[in-house]
């Protein structure tokens, strides 16, 4: 089977992040390119919310009073909508994410939603035992007394998530195709300020994650979790990577 692309831009706007994603997919939908994993990081900062939910019943969009531009925007995040599902993201600028697109019956993935997700969620788990962090894919089995769950991605893992002591690490969603599988995810590298949160509508919602530089006591750079999420991805789908310019 040919190589992968493997595609680095870390640094781009939270626009140019999906836009880019979603051109990756409708090109690979039109047969215009192979299998990529895309790994980017966000600058500015950004809120990203799925593609399935209401930005406006969400998140404060006011405009600041007795000033232009929203509060958002007076504490310098972007907002944009994802292609993929899920909940609302804070994308701070250490955090790294990974798009991959591929074939629906790409033999290296089992088929249907699930099975691919969790298979996917293997290769982020081994990227993540490189750094000896003891992460793991979410239970299937509930608790009996599951949180309540709310508009952010990461208050509560969904099955199969990548978690640390039950608490999520990354958060990924997918998006389908007549031909075509998109998966998005995002490592939660850095604490985002809880002041944050307060552009929420709903500022007083749960946030159970742990961030990779809070379980390992250290400052974790862009490279780094690139070339392990390289490593994660090769080793679990048995796949070959090549670098390629978007």
């Amino acid at each position: 089977m040919a190589a992968w692309r493997l595609i680095k831009t870390p640094k781009l706007s939270g626009l140019t992040n999906m836009q880019t994603d979603l051109k990756m997919f409708h090109d690979f939908e039109a047969g215009l390119i192979s299998s990529t994993l895309r790994i980017y990081s966000w600058k500015p900062k950004c809120i990203s919310y799925g593609y399935a939910q209401k930005v406006d019943r969400l998140i404060a969009l006011r405009q600041s009073s007795g000033q232009g531009g929203s509060e958002a925007q007076k504490r310098d995040w972007d907002i944009v909508k994802r292609p993929t599902g899920g909940g609302i993201v804070f994308h701070n600028e250490a955090e790294v994410t990974y798009s991959l697109i591929t074939e629906l019956d790409n033999p290296k993935l089992p088929k249907g939603l699930v099975p691919s997700y969790k298979k996917l969620s293997e290769a982020i788990v081994h990227a993540l035992n490189l750094f000896n962090i003891n992460s793991e894919l979410k239970p299937t089995q509930e608790p009996a007394n599951p949180p309540t769950r709310n508009s952010l991605c990461f208050s509560y893992p969904a099955e199969y998530e990548v978690v640390v002591d039950g608490r999520k690490i990354v958060g990924s969603a997918q998006k389908r195709g007549k031909r075509t599988l998109l998966q998005q995810g995002s490592i939660f590298v850095r604490n985002t300020s809880e002041d944050d949160f307060s552009l929420l509508k709903q500022p007083n919602q749960a946030y159970n994650a742990v961030s990779v530089e809070e379980v390992l006591g250290r400052t974790v750079g862009f490279e780094e979790l690139y070339e392990a999420l390289v490593v994660g991805f090769c080793e679990t789908l048995k796949i070959e990577l090549k670098t390629q310019k978007l």
